[in-house]
């Protein structure tokens, strides 16, 4: 039997981690949910969080009967895991900022952490810190605004429209003479690219795109190797009545149709 992914996000952010598991497993069934009717998760308290993640996941897991739930939203992985694995017999898979491969590929001991305001100030980032990063110093950004703008804004945004947008917080990190930068929010990794635009070549962003992915095939029992050709950026290849975009809200529905399109997704509507 097909085995059912399901992506879970404040917005758009998980859908890079949908496309880089697609690459190597073209033949899953893929669902994703927008939680758009609460997005922002970054600048909401963790009880509030915690309450309408377990309502929109329950609706998911209804309708869609996954395999595996990944939780592609750091903010809602470092408050809501613990309860989802309690509530729901379907494994979850989460993601936190990349501080420890980040920590370990540093030369210079010095990496930054690009996340929102909640990843940035939660005591769980602070110990992620401790704990792998002890002999780094590491200097942390964070913007609501510019998960914002990538969420509504961005695919209908020229290149000179983001890098404006984005200069100040590359400017941040170049000052502080980092190496590596960790995008510990997942919106961000819509912006990698065009971040290394805005960075010396010595500054390398870095994300948990590839160990989220070994994770969910490690839990299904499924092969690493990539089966067929490369799916790059914003492309996925082959329409499939089973690759579904949800959201919870009707705000902003033709959008999100358009970036349901641009990733090969059937815009399913409001759950």
């Amino acid at each position: 039997m097909t085995k059912t992914i399901a992506f879970f996000d404040s917005g758009i952010g998980g859908l890079p981690y949908l496309i880089h598991l697609k690459n190597i497993k073209p033949d899953f069934n893929y669902v994703y949910l927008a939680d758009t009717a609460n997005f922002p998760y970054g600048i909401k308290s963790g009880e509030m969080i915690k309450e309408i993640v377990l309502s929109a996941i329950s609706r998911f897991i209804e309708i869609t009967a996954p395999d595996v739930v990944v939780i592609a939203c750091n903010t809602a992985s470092v408050i809501t895991l613990p309860y989802l694995r309690e509530k729901f017999a379907v494994p979850f898979i989460g993601v936190v900022p990349a501080v420890k491969p980040a920590a370990s590929m540093s030369e210079n001991k010095r990496i930054g952490l690009f996340a929102t305001n909640k990843t940035v100030s939660d005591n769980y980032t602070d110990n992620l810190i401790s704990q792998f990063a002890g002999n780094c110093e590491v200097y942390k950004y964070a913007d609501s605004n510019i998960v914002s703008f990538i969420e509504t804004k961005m695919f209908e945004s020229d290149k000179k429209q983001i890098l404006d947008f984005l200069r100040p917080a590359a400017e941040f990190f170049i000052e502080k003479d980092v190496d590596h930068v960790v995008l510990g929010c997942t919106h961000f990794l819509f912006i990698d690219d065009i971040l290394e635009d805005l960075f010396p070549p010595q500054i390398k962003t870095i994300s948990s795109r590839e160990g989220v992915s070994r994770q969910i095939l490690h839990i299904l029992g499924e092969s690493n190797a990539a089966a067929g050709g490369s799916i790059k950026n914003n492309q996925v290849e082959a329409d499939n009545a089973k690759n579904c975009f949800y959201v919870t809200s009707e705000t902003n529905r033709e959008y999100y149709k358009k970036v349901a399109a641009a990733f090969r997704l059937q815009f399913a509507g409001v759950i």
